[in-house]
């Protein structure tokens, strides 16, 4: 089984669930953006996504209930799956079904679910030709609420693990609307993009889900102090006092102002963390009419700065695509430039 980052994990489901309409089961540790990558997916291609927690199902949820009808029973199809028949969903847009969390069915529910993804029907009710399945599920050593997978289930899906690719959850967090102090921090910081250990017993670690809802924390009124302790209880008292460092570092880098008005002989900063901070600093401000001075003093930084910053830039204003400094630099590493 091959471990993947997000990207390559998207076009996998895109490819081999959706082209070709495999079974397609995802494995990954906890918090690693799994259901994060089939609502991308989904979004992408302006599919319904139905998510299913099996965890949480009972296998009549599945099933459906029974009642007679001329003497015989008869199985009232459930409202919330897409089989043929049920018009609350389309027959005419692609229909993503999503099981989650599949390994912690109970063992009833789970061979309801074995049904319906071996034959793609449950009895006589028969998923709708525009349904494609993926199925998700922590790995057996992760100390999550998991089952051993039938063999005859596993040899049914296609299986890959979403690992954790520092830099690729970084783009992620970079294209979903991620404070600037946040993608620079991690940047900077790259292992504590996870600190999730299964043989250590903290509640609170670092994922790119945990850092997510840290984001959100991050952006809102709440009073510093309720921020700090909100973060603290997502990803640990270690790295969210690492963030409010970088943060209150934030504050002393060297004004964009005094950058744009001298770039050839503004001074550079000369700590990595100062680097960082400086760059997320410039690409917060950076128009086409500062990019000039701006870029000229960036390349007076290391490249991975110089590329930081125009990432995050054009990130936040599309307009920056028309500047002949980023037409330039785009050439020079096309690769991390790709749109």
């Amino acid at each position: 089984m091959y471990t993947v980052n997000h990207t390559d994990l998207v076009a996998t489901i895109k490819t081999a669930a959706i082209d070709l309409n495999l079974s397609l089961m995802v494995w990954g540790q906890p918090g690693v953006g799994k259901s994060d990558v089939a609502r991308q997916v989904a979004a992408d291609l302006d599919a319904v996504l139905i998510d299913v927690r099996l965890s949480q199902y009972d296998s009549v949820d599945l099933r459906g209930i029974p009642s007679p009808e001329n003497g015989m029973t008869v199985w009232n199809m459930p409202s919330t799956l897409p089989f043929v028949g049920n018009d609350t969903f389309p027959d005419d847009k692609l229909i993503i079904l999503f099981l989650d969390e599949i390994t912690g069915a109970s063992p009833s529910t789970s061979a309801v679910a074995y049904q319906l993804i071996l034959d793609r029907a449950i009895g006589e009710h028969v998923l709708k030709p525009n349904v494609r399945i993926i199925a998700a599920s922590n790995r057996d050593g992760d100390k999550g609420v998991t089952n051993k997978m039938p063999l005859p289930l596993a040899n049914r899906f296609c299986h890959v693990e979403l690992g954790v690719s520092a830099e690729a959850a970084i783009d992620y967090m970079l294209s979903t609307g991620a404070p600037a102090e946040g993608v620079a921090f991690l940047s900077w910081r790259k292992v504590l993009v996870t600190t999730f250990d299964p043989s250590k017993p903290e509640k609170a670690f670092a994922t790119p889900r945990a850092w997510s809802s840290v984001w959100r924390v991050f952006k809102s009124d709440a009073p510093d102090a309720v921020k700090r302790i909100a973060t603290a209880g997502l990803v640990g008292e270690g790295p969210a006092s690492e963030f409010f460092a970088f943060c209150d570092m934030m504050d002393k880098v060297i004004p964009v102002s005094k950058i744009i008005a001298n770039p050839e002989d503004c001074e550079l900063p000369d700590e990595l963390s100062m680097c960082y901070a400086t760059a997320v600093s410039i690409s917060g401000e950076m128009t086409l009419d500062n990019a000039t001075p701006l870029h000229i003093y960036l390349q007076r930084m290391d490249p991975e700065f110089l590329v930081l910053a125009w990432q995050m830039a054009l990130k936040r204003d599309d307009e920056l695509l028309q500047a002949d400094e980023f037409l330039d630099l785009s050439k020079k590493y096309r690769s991390l430039f790709k749109r």
